[in-house]
């Protein structure tokens, strides 16, 4: 029987990378937001002042109809609370139940936006991510599809914190901090101002007329106490069975939030509704593709090619979250080898792994030549390739996120108010991929 030996492992680069995305340092454009062109009260006064009326109720009426909103549109500028972190512009629609759609955009590169069930996706062109601090293997396939990405990405978690219920909460948690609320110009639009606790730099905007409305915000440091409703990916098998698991990043939110001035307004329902289509045609169609940037990832040392006698050989390596301790959750990785020989050709396998965040997990797969015994043995020189890659969300949980968005809809067209809660299970149980 020929033997066949084991030789050396071929690449070009390090194993672990398919192709280096470039990684450029994301340049900060400071944490102040400057708002004093759109505060009211910044410019001439154009009407005859008003007496103040008592803040208390017009903000409670204010924070009882967003509470009870289906949904809530934001616009306006985000920054994370970190010092030296960028002010960004974002455009988003969340409903009740935290599912998000809508636009981030950071300088001249715009991102769309998409949150199901606690896991936040972005799709981007290529500038965008070349602006980012992410170096993963899969980097070069990030354009264009949709990448999970750390909830910190977009300096808040929208579906955990402006969802209507969670931000009427963290707004009454501030209360007033004035006993009076001034009529002032909005935009051309009488307004009561009710400064908020909790910092100078907090005050909301609320409509003249009743019902009051939530108008403007603008929040110095918007955190929450509860976390998002974010979830981690189980041990996932070949028909991606996947086991329940802590949600690692969901006391993350409570901490140092982020500086935001929004306008606020109540959409449609059949916006409301188109939110939930968009989130459920990526969930079927398109975010078992997505890739995900929530870690970086690359091997551990060098990848051991071992083959026996008769053409079975195996490639094995250890893959390693190599963030520098800000890698989120529990992420599908996958590993494509390829074996090759100028005589015997090429063969491929894959595998597909769970590696949480910080941590280390071992892969392996094998391919078979099935030589034929011979009376005159031949070795053979064997190379192989290894790269690793990633996967936002498996096909089990796409399917638990698609059916628990239609029953979110459902619900809420059969009432015509409130969103169905985010699921029957906790999102921890599908393992957040």
């Amino acid at each position: 029987m020929a033997p066949v030996m084991s030789s050396r492992l071929w690449s070009g680069r390090p194993l672990g990378y398919a192709a280096a995305a470039a990684a450029v340092a994301l340049v900060a454009a400071g944490c102040s937001l400057d708002l004093s062109d759109l505060r009211p009260g910044g410019g001439e006064q154009t009407q005859e002042e008003a007496a103040p009326v008592e803040a208390a109720p017009v903000l409670e009426g204010a924070l009882k109809r967003l509470e009870a909103a289906d949904a809530i549109a934001v616009q306006g500028k985000v920054a994370a609370g970190g010092e030296g972190e960028g002010v960004n512009d974002a455009a988003l629609t969340v409903t009740s139940a935290g599912t998000v759609q809508g636009t981030y955009q950071e300088g001249e590169n715009e991102a769309e936006v998409l949150e199901a069930e606690g896991r936040v996706f972005l799709k981007a062109p290529d500038e965008f991510w070349l602006d980012q601090n992410i170096a993963n293997p899969d980097s070069d396939q990030y354009a264009g599809s949709w990448v999970r990405v750390a909830k910190e990405q977009l300096g808040l978690d929208p579906g955990a914190q402006l969802a209507p219920a969670e931000l009427a909460a963290t707004l009454e948690g501030m209360g007033a901090a004035s006993d009076e609320a001034q009529l002032e110009d909005l935009d051309g639009t009488p307004a009561y101002r009710v400064d908020l606790g909790g910092g100078d730099e907090n005050r909301v905007w609320i409509s003249e007329e009743e019902p009051y409305t939530l108008l403007r915000m603008e929040i110095e440091n918007l955190s929450t106490g509860s976390g998002g409703s974010g979830d981690e990916e189980g041990s996932e098998g070949s028909e991606g069975e996947e086991s329940p698991s802590d949600d690692a990043s969901a006391e993350d939110a409570g901490g140092s939030g982020a500086r935001v001035q929004f306008n606020l307004s109540e959409p449609e329902a059949a916006d409301v509704e188109g939110v939930y289509d968009t989130a459920i045609a990526a969930a079927e169609d398109e975010l078992t593709s997505s890739r995900d940037a929530r870690i970086e990832l690359n091997w551990q040392g060098q990848i051991d090619l071992q083959c026996q006698t008769g053409g079975a050989c195996t490639v094995s390596g250890t893959a390693e979250d190599v963030s520098d301790g800000g890698g989120e959750g529990k992420v599908i990785v996958k590993m494509n080898a390829t074996f090759k020989n100028d005589e015997l050709g090429e063969k491929k396998c894959d595998s597909t792994e769970v590696l949480s965040a910080g941590g280390t997990v071992d892969m392996s797969c094998s391919v078979d030549y099935a030589l034929e015994p011979s009376t005159e043995p031949k070795d053979y020189e064997i190379n192989a390739t290894s790269v690793l890659s990633t996967q936002g969300l498996s096909k089990k949980s796409a399917g638990k996120v698609a059916d628990a968005l239609e029953k979110q809809k459902k619900a809420l067209s059969e009432s015509g108010g409130e969103d169905a809660p985010s699921q029957e299970e906790s999102p921890a149980e599908d393992g957040g991929n």
